[in-house]
């Protein structure tokens, strides 16, 4: 659970960093990966480096919520909508308890 977890609750500024540099523009900066959380190094899918940059793929988030919110009963079809959407809430807010 602690790896889905991981996934559902990862965020993409953990990797990378936009900067609006005077004369340059934007400029995208990639996180040292020894910095990382164990956590964050979980969610992380692929690195990949080619002619355009880096490319730092991530799991699917999407999937992994889902998975928990089965996990949790927070789709259980003896609850009302109201009742299972409250449980999802809670769960979310709660998310690094799963460590």
């Amino acid at each position: 659970m602690a790896e889905i977890a991981a996934i559902a609750f990862s965020d993409f500024t953990k990797y990378v960093s936009v900067e609006n540099v005077p004369g340059e523009g934007q400029v995208l900066t990639v996180t040292d990966s020894g910095s990382l959380s164990r956590d964050s190094k979980r969610a992380v899918c692929s690195v990949k480096a080619g002619t355009k940059g880096i490319e730092v793929k991530l799991h699917d988030k999407l999937r992994a919520l889902e998975l928990l919110g089965k996990a949790y009963g927070a789709f259980a079809a003896d609850e009302g909508e109201d009742e299972a959407a409250d449980r999802l809430m809670k769960l979310l807010e709660t998310g690094e308890d799963f460590n």
